[in-house]
């Protein structure tokens, strides 16, 4: 059956789209609060660094929650529609994929933040998550290991160019997956 690879986390057409403009409104969301520590005016200059570093923290963990659970619904609908079995195998291979990405990624990403390494963490996850993307290819429909290549070179180019970070990000977590989504969305009407 050729939808059987379209499992729970799947970022094709809409859900693509929508994943890449939440998480533009995050990585601007959190340039926002880092450009407002860094100036030192009222709001959250005045937090003490470690509550600062917290509060990043809890947006980003809100974010992967809010990412993870519209995705799923969304995607849940569309399985739906097309008679899937809610828990077929790579439904199960991709999420278990997907949690071991979050786990490791969060360990990685505390060790640099513990170690003072905070301009590793943008490369890290855009490297990551490319890897994520090649890896779960095997149990998807669309090109996933293309768009995981395309992160791995932008997370790359983060680590060559630290300046540019947030751009990447916006770059690879936004508009990657935003022309993604509209690829497949395309490709499949």
């Amino acid at each position: 059956m050729r939808n059987a690879k379209i499992h729970n986390l799947s970022l094709r057409g809409n859900t693509g789209v929508l994943f890449g403009v939440i998480s533009l409104l995050f990585i601007y969301l959190i340039a926002f609060f880092i450009a407002q520590f860094e100036s030192g005016d009222v709001g959250v200059s005045m937090l003490p660094i470690s509550f600062f570093e917290l509060l990043l923290s809890v947006v980003s963990i809100v974010f992967v929650f809010i990412s993870y659970l519209l995705i799923v619904l969304i995607n849940k609908k569309k399985r739906k529609k097309l008679r899937l079995k809610k828990w077929d195998t790579n439904a199960k291979k991709i999420r278990l994929i997907y949690f071991l990405y979050v786990i490791i990624l969060g360990v990685a990403i505390y060790f640099l933040e513990a170690n003072g390494l905070l301009k590793l963490i943008v490369p890290v996850t855009i490297v990551g998550y490319g890897i994520f993307a090649i890896i779960a290819h095997k149990y998807t429909s669309g090109n996933t290991a293309i768009l995981g290549i395309i992160f791995i070179i932008e997370g790359l180019v983060a680590l060559m160019y630290p300046t540019l970070g947030f751009y990447l990000w916006g770059i690879a977590f936004g508009l990657n997956h935003i022309a993604y989504g509209i690829y497949y969305s395309n490709k499949t009407t």
